[in-house]
């Protein structure tokens, strides 16, 4: 269950997605999720974790979200009101373990009024990029050497070399100096939704030894196809798979009810199907449910359904696209 601040911040955020012509999916309302909304637009996917206080988005929260982004090839972006230190700042995008962090009214002014923040929180201060390009153009236009530079503003001559070349982060304080001593303009605007800001982080991939006994035989089933694999947790599917384009998606467990702790298969609800038709539908990717024991149904809720024993027939990666197609309820 959503408290309401997540609530308020997912719908405010879904108001403004719709605004600027993205194609949103449905909240994915399960535990856990490393994300609330997938949002398309164009070639452009962005994946969007809701928080009122972001410091509740943990690290495995993090690399899962990297993880699936990464996947997906789609931005990760937390959406957040405060911290235990106060709140946060319009404007300004803050980072929660590598992901871009910024607040709904800052969301709202980048996808509705294209207007992109130039000011970013990271240990030791507070960072813009400049036009390192320029700023060199500028500064030989003007006959200055690195040193000569590097003395009106109090740094290094090293220092100016590594702005030049786009090296290393800038404070705001040093880049306003900079612009006053060029007399120009060298600030440039950060554009998160291209990516521009993410810090993917290492993460540890499941192995199939980790996995319970049906996952196990599905990745052996994807390996089998020669489909590159990710399996997670905090998702609203368990695996993606892909060769290439986008990933196909799905659910794994059963459709009986709750199972024993002898073999702990997870418990398929109607309402995880539906999340996991919305999703697929914005990442454009195919969906598929598949389930250990035998099932009457090739469908459910216009998803797909393979049946465990039927993965020994599949034997090439068209011919499980093909079976999608034909239980799809379009």
């Amino acid at each position: 269950m959503m408290t309401k601040g997540r609530t308020q911040i997912i719908d405010e955020v879904t108001f403004h997605l719709e605004e600027a012509g993205f194609d949103v999916s449905s909240p994915c309302d399960v535990k856990p999720s490393c994300f609330d909304i997938a949002a398309r637009k164009g070639d452009q996917l962005v994946l969007i974790k809701a928080l009122s206080n972001v410091d509740s988005f943990q690290k495995e929260d993090a690399l899962a979200l990297q993880l699936v982004a990464h996947f997906f090839n789609a931005v990760p972006l937390i959406i957040g009101s405060k911290t235990r230190r106060g709140q946060l700042e319009q404007g300004v995008i803050y980072a929660r373990h590598g992901v871009s962090t910024i607040t709904a009214p800052s969301f709202e002014s980048l996808v509705v009024k294209n207007n992109m923040p130039h000011e970013f929180v990271q240990r030791g201060g507070r960072f813009v990029s400049i036009n390192g390009a320029k700023m060199k153009k500028i500064r030989l236009s003007r006959e200055m050497s690195k040193e000569e530079l590097a003395g009106c503003i109090h740094v290094s001559a090293r220092a100016i070399l590594a702005y030049e070349r786009n090296e290393m982060d800038i404070s705001s304080n040093v880049a306003e100096k900079l612009e006053q001593v060029l007399e120009t303009d060298l600030i440039i605007p950060v554009d998160i939704l291209g990516g521009a800001f993410s810090q993917r982080e290492s993460f540890q991939q499941k192995t199939p030894t980790e996995l319970p006994s049906l996952e196990t035989r599905v990745n052996e089933f994807f390996e089998k196809l020669g489909m590159k694999i990710i399996w997670t947790d905090r998702a609203p599917f368990h695996v993606a798979a892909k060769e290439e384009g986008p990933p196909l998606i799905s659910t794994v467990g059963s459709l009986r009810g709750p199972q024993t702790e002898k073999d702990p298969v997870r418990f398929l609800s109607l309402k995880r199907v539906e999340i996991l038709r919305s999703v697929s539908k914005v990442t454009e990717s195919d969906a598929v449910i598949i389930v250990e024991e035998g099932s009457a149904d090739e469908s459910i809720a216009a998803l797909p359904v393979i049946r465990q024993l039927e993965l020994d027939e599949i034997e090439k990666p068209q011919e499980l696209r093909k079976i999608i197609e034909e239980r799809s309820d379009h």
